[in-house]
């Protein structure tokens, strides 16, 4: 609270003595604007007596003065209204009386010269006025500059409050917070030591009694322990028939991360430790990382070290179980565990190791050597689950993003195909809607409209489609042949073009539903390409079959173009029909020169099924 006072003190005097400072900035800056119009007075005297800015002058002179010398009304430089308080300083009052006497002996030689009159002593009255006017700007910036000394006395204050205040926060905190901490301290290394006989500390302070009553609790816990210590060895034979259990049920997990945290925490309950660790290898064999911890503290994930290290060399590179004491490690985390013993063991998967799992416990409790088979048990079913586990993980990830790319192609082909087409249908028929405007064609203009207004809808429902997933494709039951006449139908409507449809053998032209929507929008596109870029107004389309496979040929006879030159720019069109006819296992090719035409063949194998039954289908009915 207190430091919370100080600081809107602070805050609140700065804030005022800033504002001060902008009103003498503005005084000084009307006595400078004095003194230009004094200056300016005086040439219009001698030079053009009669000029009205000379009567606006000394009104807003004599304004101005009043303002500043008794308070009130005037305008600033910018031209904006202000009031203006008394002064308050007897020195600026005196200056400005004396500028008020300078003023009116200048004023009776103004109105001298206007009367034809001006001499010598116009510009005698002027400089007295100048000096007397420099006098009124010197005791303002004066008086500014007290301000801001002031300013700086009482910040100076403030700082040393705030400086108290931390000196007596330093006392307070050190008093009743560091020093029962470092006692406390000092009754856990005796603990750590083992002196489990000496009590610690007791504080009245709530916390630090909670604080030492569990200190104490934990001595009394482990001073028990110690004496239990050999039943629990005889305990252990049993531990170990419980390995091969574990074992299988590691084996049988699939998340690699729970996999990780399952191993650490079996193996430290097999073997009674206090903490356990899983480090695995890096890429390049080089490093191993921790990767799980459990038990005592917090496994830090970014713990590293090299294989070369001492522990490491001996797991790793000679793929032995090795017992040593944590002091003695290069590892981070075992040697956060001073005073304790550790058994490492490599995890090992036929040739291949992954990595080390680690166990620690306190240093008066030997592994025994059934112990330390038991852990190599369990670290070679953890490393054939690891590897498990990773294979499954790279086949959700490969499968995932196999996903989301089929689902990328799906969404921008539906867009290019269906709203692409839309809007450039409605880009031609606001061209046509501004000439039927131009040439007061009413009728056309409302047909044009709702033409438009239709194709907007089209537009809407086929972007809700297509972000939802939920695009209609074409029936089951329903003819190729059926389809395409529609197709045909409403892309002549859409663009003018003259089409040619040409199919042959009807009824036979049977593909899967996916085969189906992928051929109709592919002649959609293609149509469209025509009507966009061909530059001429007829195009065909032919539907053939050829063995087991359905022909479309979409052809124009208009300027063509390079397709490799168009491939290369990543043309989105072509692209995307590519990957339809792909998508549904058929084939897209591309024929088209320059000034010879295009010719857009797309082959779909037929789908046996509905070939045998092709009057059922045509029908809508099955046998």
């Amino acid at each position: 609270m207190a430091f919370l006072l100080l600081v809107v003190a602070a805050a609140t005097v700065t804030y005022a003595v800033v504002a001060s400072q902008r009103h003498d900035a503005l005084l000084i800056n009307l006595a400078g604007r004095q003194r230009m119009l004094s200056q300016q007075m005086t040439w219009l005297a001698l030079a053009a007596p009669d000029d009205a800015l000379l009567a606006a002058n000394r009104r807003r002179f004599a304004e101005t003065l009043t303002a500043l010398e008794h308070g009130g009304s005037v305008l600033d430089p910018s031209g904006q209204r202000v009031e203006l308080p008394p002064p308050d300083d007897p020195a600026v009052r005196a200056a400005l009386a004396e500028a008020r006497e300078a003023w009116l002996r200048f004023d009776a030689e103004l109105a001298r010269a206007a009367s034809g009159e001006a001499d010598a002593s116009l510009a005698t009255a002027s400089l007295a006025l100048l000096d007397a006017l420099d006098r009124v700007v010197a005791q303002l910036a004066a008086q500014a500059e007290a301000k801001v000394h002031r300013l700086q006395i009482i910040q100076a204050s403030f700082l040393l409050a705030a400086l108290l205040l931390l000196g007596i926060g330093y006392w307070v905190v050190q008093r009743r917070v560091v020093n029962p901490l470092a006692a406390l301290g000092a009754a856990a290394a005796r603990m750590a030591a083992g002196d489990l006989q000496t009590p610690p500390p007791t504080f009245v302070e709530d916390e630090l009694h909670r604080l030492s009553t569990a200190f104490d609790t934990l001595r009394a816990e482990v001073l028990a322990s110690q004496q239990q210590l050999e039943a629990r060895v005889r305990q252990r034979t049993q531990e170990l028939l419980t390995a091969f259990e574990f074992s299988q049920e590691i084996a049988a997990q699939l998340e690699l991360e729970q996999l990780l945290h399952s191993v650490t925490d079996r193996a430290r309950a097999l073997m009674a430790g206090d903490a356990a660790a899983l480090c695995l290898l890096d890429r390049d064999a080089a490093v191993l990382q921790l990767a799980a911890g459990s038990g005592a503290g917090e496994a830090d994930l970014q713990l590293r070290q090299p294989v070369s290290a001492a522990l490491p060399r001996q797991v790793i590179g000679e793929g032995r179980t090795v017992v040593t004491e944590t002091a003695c490690a290069s590892c981070g985390f075992l040697r956060s565990m001073a005073g304790g013993q550790c058994i490492a063991t490599p995890l090992r998967a036929g040739e291949d190791t992954l990595g080390a799992l680690c166990v620690v416990r306190p240093a008066k409790i030997d592994f025994e050597p059934e112990e330390q088979a038991a852990l190599a048990l369990l670290a070679n079913a953890a490393a054939v689950a690891i590897v498990n586990a990773r294979l499954v993980e790279q086949g959700r990830a490969q499968a995932q993003q196999r996903a989301i790319q089929s689902e990328r192609e799906r969404l921008a082909a539906e867009l290019h195909d269906n709203l692409a087409q839309t809007l450039s249908f409605l880009n031609l028929k606001a061209d046509q809607l501004e000439n039927a405007i131009v040439n007061d064609a009413e009728n056309e203009a409302v047909q044009l409209l709702a033409e438009m207004r239709g194709a907007t809808l089209r537009a809407y429902s086929q972007v809700r489609a297509a972000l939802a997933g939920l695009q209609a494709g074409p029936r089951a039951t329903a003819a190729l042949a059926t389809d395409l006449r529609a197709c045909v139908a409403e892309m002549q409507a859409l663009t003018g073009l003259t089409i040619e449809l040409m199919i042959e053998d009807a009824e036979a032209l049977a593909l899967t539903p996916l085969a189906h929507q992928q051929a109709l929008h592919i002649v959609r596109e293609a149509l469209t390409n025509v009507w966009r870029h061909a530059q001429v107004r007829q195009a065909s389309v032919r539907v053939q079959r050829v063995a087991d496979a359905v022909r479309l040929t979409v052809r124009d006879e208009g300027r063509g173009f390079d397709p490799t030159a168009v491939e290369e720019s990543g043309h989105l069109g072509l692209a995307i029909m590519r990957a339809r006819a792909e998508r549904s296992g058929g084939a897209l090719d591309v024929h088209a020169q320059p000034n010879a035409g295009t010719t857009i063949v797309a082959t779909f194998p037929l789908h046996k099924e509905r070939c045998d039954e092709p009057v059922a289908l045509i029908a809508g009915r099955r046998p």
